[in-house]
Formats: C-alpha cells, sequence, structure tokens
C-alpha cells in the first residue's frame, strides 16, 4: 500500500554529521522523497509533535534534547522529510530500528548510532520515523504545509 511516513534527523543526528549516512540507508529503501527541508524548532511544535507523551515524566528531557540542549546546537535545527511509497511506515521503522537504541537491531541506524544515557535518562536516537500510516498524516500536517509536498 503506497503511503507516506515523517522522518526527522535529531540534533545528534545533525552533530555527529550522519545525516548522509541515515538519507543513503533510506534512500536504498527505493522510496520517493516528497518533502524536504531544514527546520528551527520551537517548543510549540516539539510539543504538538509529542502530544501522545503529554503527563509523562521524560518529556521535559524529550523537549530539551529535540530543542539540542544536549547536542551544543544553537539553532535548534533538524531536518525533516516525507517520504512516500509502498509500505513507507514499516520499510522506514525497520531500518531505523526500536526507539531505545538498546533494543535496536545493530544493524539499524538507532542500532548503530544511537545510545540511551541511563544516568541523565536521555535517549539519543538521532531519527524519528511515524509509528504508522494514521501518525504520519497528523505529524506531516504539523511540519509540513500542502505546499511544500510534492505529488509523487
Amino acid at each position: 500500500m503506497k503511503e507516506r511516513c515523517l522522518v526527522l534527523m535529531k540534533p545528534d543526528a545533525l552533530e555527529k554529521r550522519l545525516t548522509g549516512i541515515i538519507l543513503d540507508r533510506l534512500e536504498r529503501l527505493e522510496l520517493d522523497i516528497v518533502a524536504a527541508k531544514a527546520v528551527c524548532l520551537t517548543e510549540d511544535l516539539i510539543r504538538a509533535h509529542y502530544q501522545h507523551l503529554a503527563g509523562k515524566p521524560f518529556l521535559e528531557n524529550v523537549v530539551r534534547y529535540m530543542m539540542g540542549d544536549y547536542n551544543h546546537l544553537p539553532n535548534h535545527k533538524i531536518l525533516a522529510f516525507v517520504f512516500q511509497g509502498e509500505e513507507a511506515v514499516a520499510k522506514i521503522r525497520r531500518t531505523v530500528g526500536a526507539t531505545n537504541p538498546d533494543n535496536a537491531a545493530p544493524w539499524t541506524i538507532r542500532g548503530n548510532f544511537g545510545k540511551f544515557d541511563k544516568a541523565a535518562d536521555i535517549v539519543y536516537n538521532c531519527v524519528h520515523a511515524s509509528d504508522s500510516a494514521q501518525d504520519a498524516e497528523r505529524e506531516i500536517n504539523l511540519w509540513f504545509s500542502p505546499q511544500e509536498i510534492l505529488d509523487a
């Protein structure tokens, strides 16, 4: 089934200069990139994106992490992509790996480049990928206007 998936390259991916490697791995999935941009984050956008974490004790760490507070990124910049194609969400999720890098297969993006800092309770997992087609549509609408998305 043809669907879309939002992918965010997070502050630790930018700080470590992993964006090219990550994009290369995702492009090998033979999906179409129908939108891409650099985004200077706002706290409102992050909180809207992670609304499902409202009330969780680790939400504030997630917000600070996404704002680059742990990664020495002064402009709160990340890269955002929309991939489209057959089973886009499942393909990307397999390549990205489990949210917690400690649980991710070693060949996945998060397994290779992520880490969980237990002492600080911060997950550095390099990328976000929508976990369902329904979440993808909600997330894509937060990050992109319809005019920014190409028809593939």
